[in-house]
């Protein structure tokens, strides 16, 4: 075990990424957990927070122009398979984003992000096979209330779809 909860995976996320604070970065999680993981980075980045689910934003498909030209960070609780981050990397990429991170609090040490991602950050890289689970005192599912409170103001901006994966 490495972290208490997702708030405190957060946490430790957001150290590393503090170098990108400068881009004004655009956050999102990848629901249900992701987005609880995303409000922490978003909120230590100061940036705004979204979630991306069944491909859309703002209850839109994503276009060319919700993402042209930003820097997007990818937050998931954690990435075993990386089926849904890559998943997630396509659809984003699809908008044309200027730069893509994909950010994690676990992703295994020999894992590597597609192209679509410039970089993977992680807080900690165990051997494949070790799961998202082990790492984490307490993670436990998450209702799409949850997420809504999450996004909280954001949702003024930002829609959840409803997916629990994508």
């Amino acid at each position: 075990m490495l972290f208490r909860d997702r708030d405190e995976a957060g946490e430790m996320l957001a150290d590393v990424l503090l170098n990108l604070r400068g881009a004004h970065p655009l956050v999102l999680g990848i629901p249900p957990g992701g987005v609880l993981v995303a409000r922490v980075v978003a909120d230590r980045l100061g940036a705004p927070l979204g979630a991306l689910a069944a491909g859309s934003l703002e209850g839109t498909p994503l276009t060319a122009g919700a993402l042209s030209g930003r820097t997007v960070i990818v937050v998931d609780e954690g990435i075993d398979t990386g089926a849904t981050m890559q998943a997630a990397l396509e659809k984003i990429a699809a908008a044309g984003p200027a730069h893509v991170v994909a950010a994690v609090p676990i992703a295994p040490q020999r894992h590597r992000v597609s192209r679509l991602a410039a970089d993977l950050y992680a807080v900690v890289r165990p051997d494949p096979g070790s799961g998202i689970r082990r790492w984490y005192a307490r993670l436990p599912d998450v209702t799409a209330d949850e997420v809504r409170a999450a996004l909280g103001d954001a949702t003024q901006d930002w829609a959840y779809a409803g997916a629990t994966s994508l």
